[in-house]
């Protein structure tokens, strides 16, 4: 996916793929907005509108419940949730330890691991997992991208 573009609108997400990328080595890829990409690599649908913007992409990164949408169809599809362990990336045991910090697993394709975050953003879960997510599925090595969330958190 070397010079591919990632296309995000959700710019939260946007931010902290990118900050992953660079973190991970994998510079030659950019997570931009829609409009502003430089081949079509990979769709990150965080909601059902941003659908609307698949049949341009042969990849896509998508909410675990989005799976079913007919715009998906014989697109490469991966999924991420929360909520739902069929995902193929998952957050897994979220909570808070004793120290404070905010602690939970990410299971993905063929891999888990634990994360520790000190001061994640409230609520952010999601965000944090869908960027995570995208980052290896772009190529990021699955323990670099958790070791580089722990270093930005």
């Amino acid at each position: 996916m070397t010079g591919s573009s990632i296309v995000v609108e959700n710019q939260k997400i946007a931010e902290l793929l990118n900050r992953l990328l660079q973190d991970c080595g994998r510079d030659t890829l950019r997570a931009v907005p829609p409009g502003q990409e430089s081949a079509q690599g990979l769709l990150l649908a965080d909601c059902a509108e941003v659908l609307r913007l698949a049949r341009d992409f042969p990849a896509c990164l998508a909410a675990y419940p989005l799976r079913q949408d007919a715009r998906l169809a014989g697109k490469k599809l991966t999924t991420y949730s929360l909520q739902n362990d069929a995902a193929d990336y998952t957050a897994r045991g979220l909570h808070t330890t004793a120290e404070g910090y905010t602690a939970f697993e990410i299971v993905g394709v063929g891999c888990i691991g634990r994360v520790r975050l000190r001061r994640p953003p409230r609520g952010e879960e999601e965000t944090i997992l869908a960027a995570a997510s995208a980052a290896v599925v772009c190529g990021a090595p699955f323990a670099q991208v958790l070791a580089s969330l722990q270093r930005i958190f």
